[in-house]
C-alpha cells in the first residue's frame, strides 16, 4: 500500500518548518479520530459520545501493533 511521494509533495515537505509539520500531523490524528468515531457511532448508536471518543482513540493508539 506504500505509494512512493511524487517529487512536488517532497518539495514541499521540505519547505514547511517543523511546527507546520507537526501541525499537518496533529490535524490528521483529529481527522482520524473524527473518522473512527464516526464509524462507531453507525456501528453503536446507544454508546454515549463519551466511549466513541474513548475507544475511537484507544484504536488508533493501537493501530499499528
Amino acid at each position: 500500500m506504500y505509494e512512493p511521494l511524487h517529487p512536488v509533495q517532497v518539495e514541499g515537505f521540505r519547505r514547511m518548518t517543523p511546527a507546520q509539520k507537526l501541525q499537518m500531523v496533529a490535524d490528521l490524528y483529529h481527522a482520524g479520530i473524527q473518522l473512527k468515531t464516526a464509524g462507531l457511532r453507525m456501528a453503536h448508536p446507544d454508546w454515549p459520545r463519551e466511549r466513541l471518543d474513548r475507544e475511537a482513540r484507544r484504536s488508533l493508539l493501537y493501530a499499528g501493533t
